[in-house]
Order: C-alpha cells, then structure tokens, then sequence
C-alpha cells in the first residue's frame, strides 16, 4: 500500500463521521427548534414524516435525472 493510499484509508472514515454528525445535530437543531417555536410534537411528527417521505423522493429523481444524462 503506498502512502496516498494509507491516507485515504484513515482520512475517509472520520470525513463520513464528521458528516453523519453533522447532519445528526442539524437534524436535532431543526427538531429543537420546532418545539421551542411552539409546534410541539406535531411539528416534529410533520418533519419527521416529511423527511421519511421526501428523501426516497429525491434520490428517485436524482437518479432518474442522472440515468437520463448517461444514456444521452
């Protein structure tokens, strides 16, 4: 193993760690956030089904966008 490979091995698991914690605390922020704006537990149940609903969404259209752009 040459050394730029050495450093992707230990430089790409704490950049997706970093990653999954950030989004963790973004997502708990935005869940704080609703509760402390009065929305309550409907607010975060809203969020949460909107989250569960949407992302599939999006990647279905993104990948759908991107087959298309790939076969021409």
């Amino acid at each position: 193993m040459n050394p730029d490979q050495m450093k992707l091995v230990l430089l790409i698991p704490i950049i997706s760690i970093v990653i999954v914690a950030v989004i963790g605390g973004g997502v708990g922020f935005i869940f704080i956030g609703v509760d402390k704006a009065g929305a309550g537990e409907w607010g975060a149940i809203v969020i949460g089904l909107a989250l569960v609903v949407l992302v599939p969404v999006v990647a279905f259209l993104l990948e759908r966008s991107f087959d298309k752009n790939a076969t021409g």
